[in-house]
């Protein structure tokens, strides 16, 4: 059953809708559909998560552009719709075969999670390029204690799996709420593949994202999850992405998760320890990496058609948890995904 916001009886206004567009909606079902969830939704802008919701603005996202699938996945950004496609929900059973479980803490129902499509995104798109296999090799950075070192060792794929070393100011705060990556029993997920096959296949490294070794070696599969927004300034975290594609393979894929404004700004929202990047900061990015010889497809669509999608989380942030209100910032998650061509 589709998770949905609670939704109270119809009004006397809602009756008069349907009465009055019932002659129209064998012609127009779906678009008055879309119109009366729209307009059931006018109360949440009441609320303190309306009025986040009413400093949304994703005209410019959305310009000539269609939602995005799960089918296929390009840089784009989450949406309601993706969490019910088959390969999504084939590959969440995979990096959370039981309960869904994050480092924030549980999350029920459907797992309408933004962290939790991170990690599925990340994965589809591996297995779309043909990469979950063995002898391929994944590179990832500032993993924690992610599920997904042990959902690439179970399809015969050899990792390194870094993160910043323990005794930074920075890792100091994430070793606090348990998301440090201390040693290989970080990353034990026995419900997804067997500690001796993640021992065998999985290799540590510490390494700070803002100064990488070029020694690491060549991989097939690079990717973080919402970690680059938190390197000290919004070109740092650009620039993290565009030094490391020369680690890829021919055919290769880097595969990164991110914030996503969705309010209009004139400059990238910095706060210190966490960057919200714009749209424009992102088609920048995809316009240098294409004339470095890289490929990139972009679809910046932001789902706006259910109540899930308009909904904006606010502390303790339950779910739904696709969008949240982030200092001034409205924001969500997106993808990048860059390939190396054979």
């Amino acid at each position: 059953m589709r998770h949905a916001l609670p939704v109270a009886a119809p009004s006397p206004a809602r009756r008069l809708r349907r009465a009055v567009s019932n002659p129209l909606r064998r012609y127009l079902d779906y678009k008055f559909s879309v119109l009366e969830e729209r307009l059931d939704g006018v109360a949440y802008t009441a609320s303190a998560g309306g009025h986040a919701l009413s400093l949304v603005d994703v005209s410019d996202h959305n310009a000539g552009m269609t939602p995005p699938t799960f089918t296929h996945v390009v840089s784009q950004v989450v949406s309601a719709a993706q969490f019910w496609d088959e390969s999504f929900e084939r590959l969440q059973a995979l990096v959370f075969p039981g309960a869904i479980e994050l480092a924030t803490g549980e999350v029920g129902g459907k797992g309408l999670h933004r962290k939790v499509w991170e990690y599925v995104y990340v994965l589809r798109a591996a297995e779309q390029q043909g990469l979950l296999a063995p002898g391929r090799a994944a590179l990832g950075f500032g993993v924690g204690t992610e599920p997904l070192p042990a959902a690439l060792a179970r399809h015969g794929v050899r990792v390194l799996a870094t993160d910043q070393d323990r005794s930074g100011d920075t890792a100091g705060t994430w070793a606090e709420t348990g998301q440090h990556m201390s040693d290989i029993s970080a990353l034990s997920n026995p419900a997804i593949v067997s500690d001796p096959q993640l021992r065998e296949l999985v290799d540590l490294k510490n390494v700070d994202m803002t100064a990488v070794p070029d020694n690491l070696g060549a991989f097939d599969l690079i990717w973080s999850c919402c970690a680059l927004e938190h390197l000290g300034s919004p070109e740092a975290g650009l620039e993290f992405v565009r030094q490391t594609l020369p680690l890829l393979e021919p055919g290769g894929i880097s595969v990164h998760t991110t914030e996503f404004e969705l309010t209009k700004r004139v400059e990238t929202a910095d706060y210190g320890n966490l960057v919200v990047y714009r749209k424009a900061d992102l088609d920048r990015f995809a316009t240098e990496v294409r004339a470095r010889g890289f490929e990139i497809e972009t679809n910046w669509y932001v789902s706006l058609e259910t109540a899930i999608d308009r909904h904006v989380s606010l502390p303790p942030h339950t779910e739904p948890h696709l969008k949240l209100f982030l200092g001034e910032s409205v924001s969500t998650s997106v993808g990048l995904l860059v390939r190396r061509p054979r």
